[in-house]
């Protein structure tokens, strides 16, 4: 499973800003990664506690795999939101039986969110879910042609879906502005 994501056996390359050196610490990666990864995943529609555990899997198999990574945060990202979409099935899809809890082996991740950045959040997840995948990777500041490599489709498909978004955005706010 580890070839599906961006590794490669030298260690990992910096696409963290302001990294000095090409080894990075994988407690300071956390710690610093980890509000932004957590908050990634809740522009895909997910709850602050939903999210926070896609962020805590997706380090839990990243440090399996450290030294291997390529581009850390990228790779985060990627796992974390496969890990938030595939808790969504529906329980009667998935094999065998249920872990137990996360919540018994880790504390969570509180989030606080300002009034802004609730009515950002709720303003995604009115969005359809390939245009707040989108939307997600570029608010996170990833290039088009990174957001078509990490989801597989065109950069084409990629420009569209912002484009969509940001109308469909536009035309909410411009409504809510003329309710008040």
């Amino acid at each position: 499973m580890v070839d599906e994501f961006s590794v490669r056996s030298a260690s990992p390359a910096a696409d963290l800003p302001g990294e000095a050196s090409p080894v990075l610490d994988f407690a300071a990666v956390y710690r610093a990664e980890m509000p932004l990864l957590t908050r990634f995943v809740m522009k895909h529609g997910a709850r602050p506690q939903e999210a926070a555990d896609a962020a805590h899997e997706a380090f839990a198999r990243a440090y399996e795999v450290w030294a291997t990574i390529r581009y850390p945060a990228r790779w985060l990202r990627t796992v974390a939101s496969r890990a938030y979409f595939r808790a969504r099935r529906p329980r009667e899809e998935l094999p065998g039986e249920l872990p137990p809890s996360r919540a018994d082996f880790h504390l969570p991740t509180i989030i606080e969110l300002s009034d802004q950045e609730r009515a950002v959040y709720a303003a995604l997840a009115e969005l359809p879910a390939r245009q707040r995948q989108v939307m997600a990777w570029f608010y996170d500041h990833y290039t088009v042609s990174e957001i078509s490599e990490e989801l597989q489709i065109s950069e084409d498909a990629v420009r569209q879906n912002l484009c969509r978004a940001r109308a469909t955005l536009k035309t909410r706010r411009s409504q809510q502005g003329g309710a008040r």
